[in-house]
């Protein structure tokens, strides 16, 4: 047994290197015996993997040699297990997961809350705990074969070999790779840029989208072959621009942290090179209406700490009340002092707030109404509704196939 558990230690090792993926070696008795795991995962997800041992083993040991069992839980991690046999006999099985085979959406993870009967204070982890899950898409079976063969057969010790150059002492070392920008002027280009975050910085919506078309060039060069990947670099690096200048007109750090980290999901969520192309104009108006509605200069310290607090919290349960006992404030005192400076209510801001949420969802097109309704924080879809109505004037049925209309 020693020499089995030192060949599948190697052999998980190999797995868990190769793929990122948490390898588990499960006995005959459903006993652990060996677990590589970067230990993330949160207790109810451990308990429902557990849960799929016995039919995992019952599965393996009814199949054919060579076989494999693939399963996607209700958290929408998938695993796979693979027997241990030795001499025809079982001796156990591999787990190895999780993994996902689907994107991670905000959709998806209130699919999961609601699937697994969560309370919405979920979200937020299960957002960063997918975020550290190996992503193999539509590979996930061809990956199945290549588990099987590893562990059926005795592994092998490999070298790396290094290529030297022949050509002497001296190789030739690479060239930076010339490119064209269609003899685009630099310093025209930096002098656009340095306007358009000027239209940032001020929150001027309609200056800084214009400036943004002729802003954009063509750098997919910099990772030859693979168009999209430069082009999210190119969004990743235009977020943080953005974020930067909007820092510059009065905008919180905590506030602009939270859009950036929106971005950044959605981002590298997106498969086109259109839908890049969209989102630089949904970034490019974010910061712009958070300079415009959100800046913190010209407030009092009291209404600047509670714009902050309901710009990162309006997606949770959150009113009035609830802002005075976190900030330490009379109530009566911050809805004074709040109309006497915004012009509107605590509880007008935040369902403002969350209506400008909710549309910036629908117009991505990945969420249902319904379920962005719970995303924004309303408690009540019928409710949402009514709110969503009086401030844009028109259902979110109807802002949605209008915006398909038009666009």
């Amino acid at each position: 047994m020693e020499n089995l558990l030192n060949e599948l230690t190697e052999k998980c090792w190999m797995i868990k290197n190769a793929f990122k993926m948490d390898v588990e070696v499960i006995d005959e008795q459903l006993r652990t015996i060996l677990h590589i795991s970067d230990d993330t995962e949160p207790l109810i997800m451990t308990e429902t993997k557990k849960g799929m041992y016995a039919l995992f083993q019952k599965a393996l040991m009814k199949a054919k040699k060579h076989s494999f069992c693939f399963q996607t839980d209700s958290f929408g991690l998938s695993y796979f297990a693979i027997a241990i046999i030795t001499h025809e006999t079982h001796k156990g099985m591999v787990i190895v997961g999780p993994f996902l085979k689907e994107q991670v959406t905000n959709s998806f993870i209130w699919h999961v809350i609601k699937e697994n009967h969560l309370e919405n204070s979920w979200f937020k982890s299960l957002e960063n705990y997918y975020k550290s899950i190996a992503y193999i898409g539509e590979s996930h079976l061809a990956l199945g074969d290549l588990l099987v063969n590893i562990y059926g057969h005795p592994p092998i010790k490999s070298q790396i070999i290094t290529m030297v150059s022949n050509e002497g002492d001296n190789p030739k070392k690479l060239q930076p790779q010339e490119f064209d920008e269609d003899d685009f002027d630099i310093k025209l280009r930096y002098e656009i840029e340095k306007k358009l975050l000027h239209f940032i910085e001020v929150g001027n919506t309609e200056k800084a989208l214009e400036t943004l078309v002729d802003f954009s060039g063509d750098f997919l060069y910099r990772v030859p072959g693979n168009p999209l990947r430069a082009k999210k670099n190119i969004a990743f690096s235009y977020s943080t621009m953005l974020r930067l200048a909007a820092n510059k007109g009065g905008v919180a750090p905590q506030y602009l942290h939270g859009i950036s980290e929106k971005f950044a999901i959605k981002i590298e969520e997106t498969i086109t090179l259109s839908e890049l192309d969209l989102l630089e104009v949904a970034m490019t108006e974010e910061y712009c209406n958070a300079v415009r509605s959100f800046t913190m200069k010209g407030h009092s310290s009291v209404v600047k700490q509670v714009l902050m607090y309901i710009n990162l919290h309006f997606s949770e349960p959150v009113n009035l009340q609830s802002v005075a006992d976190e900030l330490g404030f009379n109530r009566t005192y911050i809805a004074k002092k709040f109309k006497d400076e915004m012009n509107m209510t605590v509880i007008e801001y935040i369902q403002k707030k969350r209506i400008d949420e909710a549309v910036f969802l629908i117009e991505q097109g990945q969420s249902s109404i319904t379920d962005i309704s719970y995303m924004v924080g309303f408690s009540s879809y019928n409710y949402f509704c009514k709110v969503f109505k009086e401030i844009k004037g028109m259902t979110a049925t109807e802002y949605k196939n209008g915006r398909r209309v038009n666009t």
